[in-house]
């Protein structure tokens, strides 16, 4: 038997993470859009091993004088089990391929550098112990349920932010870990705290980019109490949008 050499460079690696622990994915996710291939490694990273016209730069480890045009591919993200709400994002290449210096960090987009990808719980998701629970219903200006939209939970004093999808009934959960649990030794220590609330919407024909939604969040006037392992339900409109 004749062994053969082979050589060739991984053009990104993707993490995906989870939206309530911020801990990586052990379970396989689907990525679709625009001719990429893809490989998991036993990290549990969906490594790039080809894209649309890096072919000749991923097939050797020496570097090209130049380097491919710079590039910015849209890709979808989705869990079989749908657990997780289906996402799209961006992925820009080339990564940086060098190395930096003994003892320097890794620059934010060195091919070395896994790009993390936020997944965010379906309402079939399960939440951990401890964990606050808030189902949304999501609704335009005229009550009309309202899907893709990402609305965010925050806190200021422990400082907390949690962000959730609408599915495409308008529902929305958001687990929200960290909250202080009740001090039974002082009788004045809080059990509820008030959550700000923002969201941001913007019409599309395939999953939405939270990351790019997250760039135009509106302030709700409402506000949210939350308690440690408490489960809230409520509606929030979003009355500058009309489906």
């Amino acid at each position: 038997m004749r062994l053969e050499r082979t050589e060739s460079r991984a053009l990104a690696a993707i993490r995906f993470l989870d939206a309530e622990t911020q801990r990586p994915l052990s379970e396989p996710i689907t990525i679709a859009g625009q001719g990429l291939r893809f490989a998991r490694n036993v990290r549990g990273l969906h490594v790039v091993t080809d894209a649309p016209g890096f072919s000749d730069y991923a097939a050797s480890f020496e570097l090209p004088d130049p380097l491919p045009a710079a590039a910015a591919f849209t890709l979808v993200a989705s869990d079989p089990t749908r657990r997780y709400l289906a996402r799209s994002f961006t992925l820009e290449l080339p990564r940086d391929a060098t190395a930096p210096p003994t003892g320097q960090p890794l620059p934010p987009d060195s091919v070395f550098r896994p790009v993390d990808v936020t997944l965010y719980p379906s309402p079939l998701m399960r939440p951990s112990a401890r964990s606050a629970v808030v189902r949304l219903r999501v609704v335009d200006a005229h009550d009309k349920p309202l899907p893709g939209a990402l609305v965010s939970l925050a806190l200021a004093d422990p400082e907390i932010t949690r962000w959730g999808l609408s599915n495409e009934r308008g529902d929305a959960l958001i687990l929200v870990p960290g909250i202080p649990i009740a001090d039974w030794s002082n009788p004045e220590a809080p059990i509820h705290f008030t959550f700000s609330l923002a969201a941001a919407w913007a019409a599309s024909t395939q999953p939405p980019d939270p990351d790019a939604l997250s760039l135009d969040f509106h302030p709700l006037s409402s506000t949210l109490d939350v308690a440690a392992g408490e489960e809230v339900t409520t509606t929030i409109k979003l009355d500058w949008v009309e489906l």
